[in-house]
């Protein structure tokens, strides 16, 4: 695995250091090792392909299993319909799904979609009776194509001969009052930018532009030979009754009035120049009218004058050729270049037409109609069923079905069809050829019980990817915590890619890059939702798992951009109360660590005088992270500055937030000028912040021995934090405890994820075994139960809860299996920093060189090395043996000496 991210790396950044030649490819924020085919539809799972990625047009095929004339299947992806993310390697070019026919497993359907290369995806179709009775199935294949959720339905005529320069393809966009917005616009959007079905290119420039007069926009602007003179139209929308005024300057001098109307118009301006080349242009609002910008055409006056933009809607019905035999058909969609054919080799079939927007109530309500050729609904949508029945199956008997979807020009289809009919076995022997060693072969004997959750989560994780995500004006390929969030979302990306490393750790690194900007972007990262920086801490782990120095030096000074943001370091964050230096993120999100109705961010309502403790907390232990990157990259001027932010969160914290007499760190009210006053209470006076966030200062690794015991023992006393199936979120003796909230009430994993990397650097490593095991136990118990992979855990059940096929901050379950039952793999918390990790060809020897955060004093620390099961081990750090505690065979989580200086690790085997 650790080979090939080097090799992906090595292939990125060559790219990278060809230069501008192609700069999308190095600051795109797609996941680009993904194929073109992949479960991103946004629909009805299945496969999809994407034929542009620049236009956001993605073509689906779901296959629906049923009961011949009785319960259909429609696997929804945005809600509960009997389908499972049954198992997904770490390429994803083999993806099954298990639908349930008769629970649990009597009578089901495994549809596996091997991705053969560009053009082809095989897919088998594997029906199983495991009862007594005769079975009649039907199988409905459902080809489809979808659009963005926001896509252009107008078009401009005759403007063949104009140059379009869309509003948001600004070179400057200068406000006159500057939002906390204004350096980390939401979503990586652009400033001011819309997405709009009536635009011409999907995004227009308002929210807001033009209500301050003096607002600005520049433009660079290409006068071609021939157009000195010419006319500028541009496209605009304003309130109807409504007045803006836009005043042009450089390439053209003048005011001009726009009069709203509520619908875009157009309004012409003329300019006149001595030679074509490079100008400026200007546009600033010279009213306090809100201004919605489209863009504006540079050419002729009479070439503008005779632009029209008419109405287009999305054509979404193909044109459709049924083969002779009724077995394949082909489709052409209009907006894309290559067509689609569909092949089966399953004998009693037809093609069928559903015209209706959705599936999952119209279609099971049609189930009885097998005798139309048209399923004739609101026409809102069009899929071409393939439709195959009955598949009749014999008690205790199993069968599989074979299907090819394909793409190219219609020659190559056509060819790609005759193949399969021709020749089915071939392709059939190609993808079972490739089906290598399942992952229990690398697994820890004591591991096994735990592989089905493992192999549920690892399938929900590479299945919740969806396309397309528009952000940074272009539309990419994107994990997301479940499909029900078809966005971005920062934090839980942060934990995806910490899961991902345990997974394919070339992924891991496109998930961290994604959410972060090239140096001196408008947007210092990409932002949604809460805004913790777990992308800096599964830098730290990436680092510590491929040793990749290139992956150290790309991310490095985009990751400090990142940083210096929260912690108030760039001019235009509102992070950092200017009296105490403590942090908060109120004008960002209103949530501070993920924890939706966590008591004291709840409520505080609008007062953003107050601040919570884990910003301040993650944040510090962010920057010991990110000194050490600089440490390794030989960066001293950097070292200092992380010092100055170390030095500063310390002492804020325990000077302003540290309640000795409840045990816990507190929220900090501030008055008017942003100095602390006192910790926040619940209105029985006791500390309002009994809970995760209380005790997170572990974290960031400045507690006294004696603040350490407290809120250790908070974390593990069944009276507080401590339960059966993990930490709670809020201590259960507080007044404001619940037991029916959404994180209040209940156990996540993100959190005790940070919690475990903590008591690892703390040198508890038994107290961490304790927490990764009881969530390894009750996620295998729950998946066992379910097949579902969920959110949370209801304390008082004991039970999942939330998304069903959830993976974001659920993903630690990766990483706790890896930890402790993965060979080859090492674990550590925050304070060990590896620069040479070696295993030997069978796992029975193990070097490594290590140095320590040594902005923290000196203490005992463990790490975690799973070495080959078959041997007992002995372990030396600078020549002198180690303790370890041996757990479950060919585990070793070994406590590391009191030291701050770098040493080298030997474990050796015995026998």
């Amino acid at each position: 695995m650790k080979r090939y991210l080097m090799i992906f790396l090595a292939a990125f950044m060559a790219f990278h250091c060809m230069g501008a030649s192609l700069p999308s490819q190095v600051d795109s924020h797609d996941i680009a090792s993904l194929h073109a085919w992949g479960p991103y539809s946004k629909r009805y799972a299945g496969i999809s392909h994407i034929p542009d990625m620049s236009k956001g047009i993605r073509f689906d095929f779901s296959v629906m299993p049923g009961y011949y004339r009785n319960r259909q299947l429609v696997p929804h992806v945005l809600f509960e319909s009997s389908y499972y993310p049954w198992e997904i390697n770490p390429e994803v070019n083999r993806i099954t799904y298990r639908y349930e026919l008769e629970w649990k497993d009597k009578v089901y359907t495994d549809v596996t979609y091997y991705v053969l290369d560009d053009n082809r995806t095989l897919v088998g179709i594997h029906c199983v009776n495991n009862t007594g009775m005769p079975q009649n199935l039907v199988l409905n294949q459902m080809a489809y194509i979808d659009y963005p959720e926001t896509y252009p339905q107008v078009t401009a005529t005759g403007a063949s001969r104009l140059q379009w320069y869309n509003a948001i393809d600004y070179t400057e966009n200068e406000p006159v009052r500057k939002s906390p917005q204004y350096r980390l616009v939401y979503d990586g959007w652009r400033r001011n930018e819309e997405r709009s079905a009536s635009s011409l290119d999907g995004s227009i420039l308002g929210r807001g532009f033009g209500r301050n007069k003096g607002d600005r926009l520049s433009y660079q602007v290409k006068i071609l030979p021939g157009q000195e003179s010419g006319a500028i139209g541009i496209r605009f929308k304003v309130k109807k009754e409504e007045n803006a005024v836009l005043q042009l300057k450089g390439l053209a001098e003048q005011s001009v009035t726009l009069k709203g109307t509520g619908e875009f118009s157009f309004v012409s301006v003329l300019y006149q120049n001595k030679k074509a080349g490079e100008y400026k242009l200007e546009l600033i609002s010279g009213s306090t009218v809100e201004i919605g910008l489209d863009g504006f055409f540079i050419g002729s006056a009479d070439d503008i004058s005779n632009v029209n933009v008419v109405r287009t809607p999305i054509p979404f019905t193909p044109a459709m050729e049924v083969g002779k035999n009724k077995k394949d058909f082909i489709l052409k969609y209009k907006d894309c270049e290559n067509y689609y054919g569909v092949a089966w080799n399953h004998q009693h079939s037809e093609v069928r037409e559903i015209l209706n927007g959705e599936l999952e109530s119209f279609f099971r309500r049609k189930v009885h109609d097998h005798v139309s050729s048209r399923l004739v609904g609101d026409r809102k949508w069009h899929y071409t069923n393939a439709f195959l029945r009955p598949v009749v199956l014999e008690p205790d008997s199993e069968q599989t079905i074979y299907m090819l979807v394909c793409t190219g020009d219609k020659e190559q289809v056509q060819q790609e069809l005759q193949s399969f009919h021709s020749t089915p076995d071939k392709l059939i022997a190609q993808v079972k050829s490739t089906e290598g060693a399942k992952f229990k072969d690398k697994v820890l004997p004591g591991g096994e019980k735990y592989l089905l959750g493992n192999s549920l989560l690892q399938a929900s994780l590479l299945s919740n990817i969806v396309y397309p995500v528009y952000t940074q004006k272009e539309y990419i390929r994107h994990f997301t915590p479940g499909k029900n969030w078809n966005s971005l979302y920062t934090w839980d990306s942060g934990f995806i890619a910490l899961g991902l490393i345990d997974v394919d750790p070339a992924k891991a690194f496109e998930c961290i890059k994604a959410y972060t900007t090239p140096v001196g972007s408008e947007s210092a990262f990409i932002h949604h939702g809460t805004p913790l920086p777990i992308q800096i801490y599964a830098y730290a782990d990436l680092w510590n798992n491929s040793l990749s120095r290139e992956t150290l030096e790309f991310l490095y000074p985009r990751l400090k951009q990142f940083f210096n943001f929260m912690v108030g370091n760039d001019p235009y964050s509102t992070t950092r109360m200017k009296g105490s230096g403590l942090l908060r993120t109120w004008d960002y999100f209103y949530n501070s660590g993920g924890w939706d109705d966590y008591p004291p961010q709840h409520a505080r309502g609008g007062n953003k005088l107050v601040t919570p403790v884990v910003t301040s907390a993650y944040y510090l232990r962010a920057a010991k992270i990110l000194r050490l990157a600089a440490k390794e990259l030989g960066l001293k001027k950097d070292m200092k500055e992380y010092e100055q932010v170390i030095g500063r969160l310390s002492n804020a914290l325990q000077t302003y937030s540290w309640d000795e007499e409840s045990g816990y760190f507190g929220y900090v009210l501030h008055d008017s000028l942003e100095n602390a006053k006192e910790i926040l209470r619940y209105k029985d006076r006791s500390n309002f912040n009994k809970g995760l966030d209380g005790v997170t200062p572990l974290t960031a690794g400045i507690c006294s021995p004696d603040q350490v015991n407290r809120l250790v023992g908070h974390l593990f006393s069944p009276d507080e934090l401590w339960t059966k199936v993990g930490i709670s979120t809020v201590d259960q003796s507080a007044p404001y405890y619940k037991v029916d909230g959404y994180w209040n009430g209940a156990v996540w994993f993100p959190h005790q994820w940070v919690m475990w990397k903590t008591l690892l650097d703390l040198g508890k490593g038994e107290e961490a075994y304790r927490v990764a095991h009881t969530a390894l136990d009750n996620w295998e118990k729950e998946c066992a139960a379910s097949y579902f992979t969920f959110e949370h855990f209801i304390i008082s059940s004991g039970r999942g809860a939330g998304w069903h096929q959830f993976s974001g901050l659920s993903s630690p379950i990766l990483n706790w299996f890896a930890a402790y039952y993965k060979s080859g793999k090492v674990s550590t918390g925050f304070e060990v920093w590896i620069t040479k990790s070696e295993f030997n060809s069978t796992c029975s020897g193990y070097k490594a060189d290590i140095s320590f955060d040594d902005s923290t004093k000196a203490h005992e620390r463990c790490m975690i090395v799973c070495m080959d099961a078959k041997h007992t081990y002995e372990a030396f750090f600078n020549g002198k043996p180690v303790k370890f505690r041996p757990g479950h065979a060919g585990m070793l989580e070994i406590t590391l000496p009191a030291t701050n200086k770098t040493g080298e690790l030997i474990i050796q085997a015995l026998n």
